[in-house]
């Protein structure tokens, strides 16, 4: 049987967590939990986790995937859904993985907090974790123990190599795709072990990452370099949420020569390294380095408003311990982040080379000269403000109507005809749109306030510096 490498594995058990099953019984064996999903539709040909489940099936035929048995789901231990947790361990015990999923529900803005604090709300649970698993099951006593995750989950695998007090019983950490830390953080493990012990816990992290990964990059990176292995990572064009996804280190693009078309198939192995960064994975590491220069306030709010917009992508309104959004935090995006950001993207090779992949083109050839401004009147806040109170307005008297069509009906036809709950369920759909939208209305009123009082410090500033030129002169 054709041999497979601890690190290969534990990206191959990265990818299953994606497979977004917790119903297996623990003591359940790979291939077992895979034959017990071959009859949900989600894990067919078209279904969601397709492709993931094609990857781990072709694995699993090598017994060193298929044999390894599940157990401690942090699911059936209290830990919360981002959390997401569990181990596999080989037959004979003597090998166990802990491995840890990518960002779940509402931990984005846990993310953010990490380019900035020492320590993590999530973080602190995937330590408590991985400590109770060590305690309980004995974990490491004469076993080889290893710790992998994805993204967040490869943070957090790095994350517990450097906190636990069982540092001594973990082999290896293998991160792949897995973000930095703050300087704070840095600063504590540094001053807590010293040079020599913080190293001693940084030479057991290795780096696996696909080469236009963007993520890896963010924060400041603990993982010695000559522990980085960067993946081949075939990527469709328009697909840049697919430079992140773990499925594409096994995926092979198959080229039709006669239409100039191709499909992308995913295999049970992982593709072969590249000698470092694509062009995009270079791109996002200078990036990462122009917002860590941000001072640490603003830092932490513009990674708090890029956070809240990807939780909001999954429809999620606030993180999974309660974090919001603040005015200061927009206003700091605003005025530091999005510079930033136009400016890497506008200024330089690797960004434009970004935006070309983005567009779904070879190349990005425009060109920014002078400084770049980003603006808006309060003329144009006012009329924006305006025209979302008539769309309320709208929205309010159409409930109205739908709650008055609704009331008309006969009381003893109401049980009875699905047009009734049909206006019932329309008005308390638009009701909460309407909410949503006076919302709206509420931060655009904050912002239009504090833009007034920006500008009115600004004419100050303007009045006296001309005052004081006039004295002067």
């Amino acid at each position: 049987m054709e041999q497979i490498s601890e690190a290969e594995i534990s990206i191959v058990l990265d990818t299953f967590m994606y497979l977004n099953y917790q119903q297996a019984a623990d003591g359940t064996s790979v291939r077992e939990i895979l034959k017990e999903l071959e009859q949900y539709p989600d894990y067919q040909e078209g279904g969601c986790h397709f492709d993931e489940y094609t990857i781990i099936e072709q694995a699993a035929q090598n017994d060193a995937v298929g044999e390894l048995v599940i157990g401690c789901q942090s699911a059936n231990m209290g830990y919360d859904r981002g959390t997401a947790a569990c181990t596999f361990s080989t037959p004979d015990k003597d090998t166990i993985y802990v491995v840890y999923r990518g960002t779940g529900d509402g931990e984005w803005p846990d993310n953010g907090i990490g380019m900035t604090k020492a320590v993590t709300t999530q973080q602190e649970r995937a330590l408590q974790y991985f400590e109770e698993v060590v305690e309980t099951t004995g974990a490491g006593e004469g076993q080889r123990l290893v710790v992998t995750g994805h993204s967040k989950g490869g943070n957090k695998a790095q994350f517990v190599t450097m906190e636990t007090r069982y540092a001594d019983r973990i082999n290896a950490c293998y991160s792949a795709d897995g973000q930095g830390f703050s300087p704070r953080a840095i600063k504590r493990w540094q001053d807590k072990y010293g040079k020599s012990g913080f190293e001693e816990r940084t030479q057991k992290i290795q780096g696996i990452n696909g080469e236009n990964d963007y993520v890896n990059t963010l924060g400041q990176c603990i993982i010695p370099q000559d522990n980085i292995r960067y993946v081949r990572t075939p990527v469709e064009k328009y697909n840049v949420a697919g430079y992140h996804d773990i499925k594409y280190m096994f995926a092979e693009r198959i080229d039709d020569l006669e239409t100039g078309e191709y499909m992308t198939v995913f295999r049970g192995r992982k593709n072969s390294y590249t000698s470092g960064q694509g062009t995009l994975g270079e791109y996002a590491a200078a990036l990462s380095v122009w917002v860590m220069a941000i001072p640490e306030s603003a830092r932490d709010s513009c990674a708090a408003v890029v956070m809240q917009i990807m939780e909001s992508l999954q429809g999620t309104k606030t993180g999974l311990n309660g974090e919001k959004l603040t005015l200061s935090d927009i206003s700091d995006f605003i005025s530091l982040g999005i510079p930033v950001i136009a400016s890497s993207l506008f200024g330089g090779e690797g960004g434009r080379n970004f935006l070309a992949a983005v567009a779904g083109k070879e190349s990005f050839t425009g060109q920014l000269h002078g400084s770049m401004n980003l603006e808006i009147t309060t003329e144009a806040l006012s009329s924006g403000r305006c025209e979302l109170e008539q769309a309320v307005h709208k929205i309010s008297s159409l409930t109205d109507q739908i709650r008055e069509a609704a009331g008309e009906i006969p009381s003893y036809m109401k049980g009875s005809m699905e047009i009734y709950w049909k206006l019932r369920i329309s008005a308390e759909t638009l009701e909460r749109l309407e909410k949503k939208l006076k919302h709206m209305i509420q931060i655009h009123e904050e912002i239009e306030i504090n833009y007034r009082k920006w500008e009115e410090q600004a004419m100050e500033t303007a009045e006296t510096a001309i005052a004081f030129c006039q004295k002067i002169q």
